[in-house]
């Protein structure tokens, strides 16, 4: 992958990643690989090719598996330039109100693709991680987003400095979140700009990172398991927020 990213392209693969790119982004797609079960299905995106003469490739299941090495890419595979992704400061300075997803260490692609897709049903504005690699430039974080890539950015940072100093500037709040502490979220009143951290299963957030945050926040219940995984955890958060602006 780091190749891929280097020279500023990628491959995405799955139905609803690929059609949402398309969609989007037509013009950032280089080539096309479908099945010929999918040719109908995708026969926008073969024609989108036709016409601005891109190449396309009409394979069998088999060599499709071994373009993409999976075997859940759903008869259809892109070659693509890399998305532009905003900056910190343009990440962050968005009109009205905003809710953003902050992770430490979560490096999971499929967990941050999950994170993209609910914070793309929510309206989320936007993703910052932390981790060694930018996980959500794979094609399994794209395949697991089902499309939310395109909709939600999720900028990878190597520290959290220039993240704090805008975040502060522009008037966000800063919560942590916890399995056992913290105010309810069924209590919390969210502010306009609210920016929510969540870290890897089992280390939780760093110290770093608690000593800057203005709260925290627990999801309450039964006690039956200790937590939530991160995907389920930003579920619950992200609904609760869209509830209390937008929901009618």
């Amino acid at each position: 992958m780091k190749h891929l990213i280097k020279n500023q392209e990628m491959k995405v693969y799955g139905r609803h990643a690929c059609v949402s790119l398309f969609q989007n982004r037509p013009e950032d797609i280089i080539r096309a690989y479908v099945t010929r079960d999918g040719v109908f299905e995708f026969r926008d995106l073969v024609r989108h090719c036709v016409d601005n003469k891109l190449a396309y490739h009409v394979v069998e299941k088999e060599e499709l598996d071994k373009v993409t090495r999976a075997t859940h890419h759903e008869g259809i595979a892109l070659i693509v330039k890399t998305k532009k992704l905003p900056s910190v400061k343009e990440l962050l300075a968005v009109d009205g109100r905003s809710l953003i997803l902050a992770l430490e260490e979560v490096e999971n692609p499929h967990n941050l693709g999950a994170l993209m897709r609910t914070s793309a049903h929510f309206g989320v504005k936007g993703i910052a991680y932390e981790a060694k690699v930018p996980v959500a430039l794979t094609a399994s974080a794209h395949r697991t987003a089902e499309g939310g890539a395109e909709v939600v950015p999720a900028i990878h940072l190597e520290n959290w400095n220039e993240f704090f100093e805008h975040a502060k500037k522009l008037g966000y709040k800063m919560f942590a979140t916890s399995s056992h502490e913290g105010e309810s979220l069924f209590k919390t009143s969210f502010p306009e700009k609210t920016i929510i951290f969540l870290g890897a299963e089992g280390s939780g957030l760093s110290s770093k990172i608690l000593k800057k945050m203005d709260g925290s926040i627990c999801i309450p219940g039964s006690g039956a398991v200790e937590s939530l995984n991160v995907s389920n955890a930003w579920t619950a958060i992200s609904s609760e927020w869209y509830r209390q602006g937008f929901s009618k």
